[in-house]
């Protein structure tokens, strides 16, 4: 049964997920086109913005068929169609749980071999981490569909459209709940880690005099600037991590309230809703979170925000210049070397101090 509470919740996801996937096409877009960020860390960076299109899209796979079973009381979706929907999502938000691990990894070997990262143009690295990104949820797809015997029996005791089935496993629902801790945890302790080995780096002054190596100070450069865009990102993978959690959490709670206690069923109703809407909550900040990826790094590189604006002939950064100012003087080009310094400064003194 899909209330309508449910209706309106997928309304409003449905039209956030619309704007975060256009906004990550054009972070995409503003990614590829600058050169103010190493090949290798635009690859990931790319790869992540990837993630959440495909999780926007596993969402709308699963909300609009069950918006249309509210609209027309008939349902258009099956068990497989609704099995992809999640394993789509599902994968697509591990994948964004671990991205920022692997962008760690790829600015520790950039500050690791900063001598030669730069000019040698290495990129075997982004495209192991983005295939292994990738491969650890595909996988864990694979270990939820051979353990789909253990599936939540609250959804196999009680009537549910297919798309209202929770199909991931007990089991894989916690290995979910590790990847966002230990991807938040690597993440902020690696990148601090990079942050203060390229700083003390950057400070050791002496490698400014004794190293010719100009792609070797470049890359320390970049590896700094490319962490004060990293941080924040950081932060609101930290907010927003901790919110999902405990909505996730919160649901568990009452989904084994109702499993092992039926007799509490109203107690569910009243804290949970009649048809899950406290569970789509997690939907929500995960709606949110795909908007507000973009305007962050928008926010702190200003460099791709002037791509973004150069793309649709919003440059606004252009420079005007003045009207230039004529001294006149060429009447005086046979006159004494002193008297032609002296009409040039009197006519500098007069320009400057008009009104």
């Amino acid at each position: 049964m899909v209330t309508d509470g449910n209706f309106l919740i997928y309304s409003i996801e449905m039209g956030l997920l619309l704007i975060g996937v256009l906004e990550n096409i054009l972070m995409i877009m503003a990614v590829i086109s600058t050169s103010a960020l190493h090949l290798n860390l635009r690859i990931l960076i790319c790869n992540c913005c990837i993630g959440f299109i495909l999780m926007a899209v596993g969402r709308a796979m699963i909300a609009v068929p069950l918006c249309i079973a509210h609209l027309r009381d008939v349902d258009v979706s099956s068990h497989a169609w609704c099995f992809i929907a999640n394993a789509m999502h599902h994968s697509s938000a591990d994948a964004v749980c671990l991205s920022f691990v692997f962008i760690m990894l790829e600015r520790t070997a950039g500050t690791i071999w900063s001598a030669d990262y730069e000019k040698t143009k290495i990129h075997v690295f982004p495209c192991i981490f983005a295939m292994l990104q990738w491969l650890i949820p595909m996988s864990m797809i694979l270990g939820n569909f051979l353990d789909s015997a253990n599936r939540m029996q609250y959804f196999l005791e009680y009537p549910h459209l297919p798309c209202q089935i929770e199909y991931l496993t007990p089991t894989m629902f916690l290995v979910t709940i590790c990847i966002i801790l230990i991807g938040f945890i690597a993440s902020v302790v690696g990148m601090t880690l990079v942050y203060k080995k390229n700083i003390k780096k950057y400070n050791t002054r002496d490698i400014w005099f004794t190293n010719v190596n100009l792609s070797e100070r470049y890359q320390i450069s970049e590896n700094i600037r490319s962490t004060h865009l990293l941080f924040p990102l950081l932060t609101l993978m930290l907010i927003f991590s901790i919110l999902s959690v405990a909505v996730l959490m919160y649901g568990g709670y009452w989904v084994g309230v109702m499993t092992k206690e039926p007799a509490r069923f109203e107690d569910v109703v009243k804290w949970f809703g009649r048809g899950g809407e406290a569970a789509q909550l997690f939907d929500i900040i995960t709606a949110v979170y795909t908007i507000s990826f973009p305007i962050c790094a928008f926010k702190c590189h200003p460099n791709l925000l002037r791509r973004i604006r150069r793309l649709f002939g919003w440059n606004s950064y252009a420079i005007r210049p003045l009207s230039l100012h004529e001294i006149p003087g060429y009447e005086l080009t046979n006159a004494p070397i002193r008297t032609q310094t002296e009409y040039h400064f009197q006519e500098l003194d007069r320009v400057w101090n008009r009104e």
